[in-house]
Parts: structure tokens; C-alpha cells; sequence
């Protein structure tokens, strides 16, 4: 076979096939593992680059939310949504909700701090809490004065005051004896009735306000 194509050219075949191989073991041993060294570098930064947009998206929307939401916060907590349920303060409260109401008199109860369970709020390490208002022993000689109170004791207490139950129903007649001392200024009563509120808030954990029993406002009533 050397005799048909000749001496040279098979040391010509020789040479370049060995040439060939000699580039093909530089790839394979060199060049190839530094290329791939390169596209896994590559690829590891173009995941780097989409993790970072996906970051940009996320605080865009935040901000976008935030926007949108932080007037809402603010008006909460300055409402007292935030605010711990202070027992020494409702006194003065509800007496100005008798008074706005144009009620001669009525008996109250706030009963004792409950948790609501609230995943939202956990998360924030915060907790709901409700204490149940009962209002009884209404002196009012017209039943819209009853609405009026049902109507403003969410504007008298923080936010956040929910109406639960409300019964009215007529206690006595109207007479010329009860007109006559309603025309004296005394106190008449053609209506009684019995409301019940539920008191929302919502307070960091653990609960910092005034304790009772278990570290929570203890409820009382008062006349």
C-alpha cells in the first residue's frame, strides 16, 4: 500500500493524523473542561441574573403594596387598633358615649380578654384579642337615643367595635305623670334595651396592658 501512494505522502497522513490527535487530546484534556468550566459560570450567573429580576419584581410589588396599604395602617393605628385594651380608660369612654347619646344612665360589663385566632396576625408575632361590652339598664325615654348609642360606640373606643346583639322593647307608657317629669328634667323611661359589642384589637406578643389573670385585662362592670 506504501508503494501505491507512496513513502511521503503516508509520513504526510501520519504526521497530520497524529496532529489531529494531538488537537483532539488538547480539547478534550484542556480546552473542553474549560469551556464547560465556562458555560457552568455562565449558566450560574444568568440564574443569578433571573433570581435578582424576580427580587426587583418582588420589591416593586411591595412597594406598589405598601403604597396602596400604608394609609390604611396609619389610620388603624391611629385609631388604637394597635393599642393594648386598657381597662382605666373605658370608664371615661363609655361616659362620654352617655352623654353623646343623651342616655340618663346605664349599667356596663366588659368581660375578659379572648384571643381570636389569627394566622396573619402570628406571623407578625402579634395576636388578636376581643373582651365582649355588655350594656344593660338603659334610663331613655325614646329608642332612638339607643340607636344613637349602638351607632357611636365605635366612634368612643379604638378600632376596632362590632355590634353583636341589640334588644329593645318598651318598659312603660307614655302617661301625663312621665311627661310631667320629663318637662322637670327628670329622668323617664319608655324604652329599655340590652346591647352587646365586641372590642377588636390587635397587640404584640406577649401582652404588655394592664394584667389580670394569665397576663391579660381582667373585665369588671360598672353602673
Amino acid at each position: 500500500m506504501i508503494k501505491l501512494i507512496g513513502f511521503r505522502r503516508t509520513v504526510l497522513l501520519a504526521c497530520l493524523m497524529a496532529l489531529n490527535l494531538s488537537v483532539l487530546g488538547i480539547y478534550f484534556l484542556s480546552i473542553g473542561p474549560m469551556l464547560d468550566n465556562v458555560t457552568s459560570q455562565r449558566d450560574s450567573v444568568n440564574g443569578q441574573i433571573t433570581e435578582l429580576r424576580t427580587k426587583i419584581n418582588g420589591i416593586k410589588q411591595d412597594m406598589v403594596y405598601e403604597k396602596d396599604n400604608l394609609p390604611k395602617y396609619n389610620e388603624l393605628k391611629d385609631n388604637g387598633f394597635f393599642q393594648n385594651q386598657d381597662r382605666f380608660t373605658i370608664s371615661r369612654a363609655m361616659e362620654d358615649l352617655r352623654v353623646k347619646a343623651g342616655i340618663a344612665s346605664f349599667s356596663y360589663a366588659v368581660g375578659d380578654v379572648a384571643e381570636i385566632p389569627n394566622e396573619d396576625a402570628k406571623a407578625v408575632n402579634y395576636k388578636l384579642i376581643n373582651s365582649r361590652i355588655k350594656v344593660d339598664k338603659i334610663v331613655s325615654p325614646l329608642d332612638s337615643n339607643i340607636y344613637l348609642l349602638a351607632q357611636d360606640m365605635a366612634s368612643v373606643l379604638p378600632h376596632y367595635v362590632r355590634i353583636q346583639d341589640m334588644n329593645i322593647r318598651r318598659s312603660a307608657e307614655v302617661n301625663e305623670a312621665a311627661l310631667k317629669d320629663i318637662a322637670e328634667g327628670k329622668p323617664a323611661n319608655f324604652v329599655n334595651a340590652d346591647l352587646e359589642f365586641d372590642w377588636i384589637t390587635m397587640v404584640p406578643k406577649p401582652d404588655a396592658g394592664p394584667a389580670g389573670p394569665g397576663d391579660v385585662p381582667a373585665g369588671f362592670r360598672r353602673q
